[in-house]
């Protein structure tokens, strides 16, 4: 890992920076200054921030739904200027982990179907396109709902 990084739960004090990321990742699909806002100080779950060189770099939100003992990562982001750092990767690995150690059944999460690096990524660490949706995002965009069964690693003694 990129000594450079650090990871931490998001704070009130972080949402400025996390709007201009997510309205420069996101544009007219970005969550409102309130969603945001509700999802890093009262959502079930965690809200990640990742700073590089003291900036913030990216974040990740997910959440818990005890009901149906699973996961879903709401939203990752990663400001263009610190993409290729392993920053998405990391936040992958520390949602996986997070959810083993929930004894959570699964994490889903939606992709457009068009990001053909965030998908190659969710490949990697284990994803499967479960559907499509169709008219999911403003502009018509379709995305993938993809999921992630957690099974907890044997130990051995």
């Amino acid at each position: 890992m990129n000594a450079g990084i650090r990871f931490r739960q998001a704070s009130s004090g972080d949402l400025d920076e996390v709007m201009k990321i997510e309205n420069s990742c996101f544009g007219t699909d970005a969550f409102s200054r309130q969603q945001i806002a509700y999802l890093m100080t009262h959502s079930k779950g965690i809200f990640l921030i990742a700073e590089h060189e003291g900036q913030i770099a990216g974040y990740l939100s997910f959440i818990i739904s005890r009901r149906h003992n699973t996961g879903r990562i709401y939203s990752i982001a990663v400001a263009s200027e610190h993409r290729g750092l392993g920053i998405a990767g990391i936040f992958m690995d520390r949602t996986i982990a997070l959810s083993d150690e929930k004894n959570l059944r699964a994490v889903f999460l939606e992709v457009r179907t068009d990001n053909t690096a965030a998908i190659h990524l969710y490949k990697k660490k284990g994803f499967t396109i479960r559907s499509v949706k169709h008219n999911y995002y403003h502009d018509g965009a379709s995305a993938y709902k993809m999921m992630l069964p957690v099974q907890k690693k044997d130990s051995f003694i």
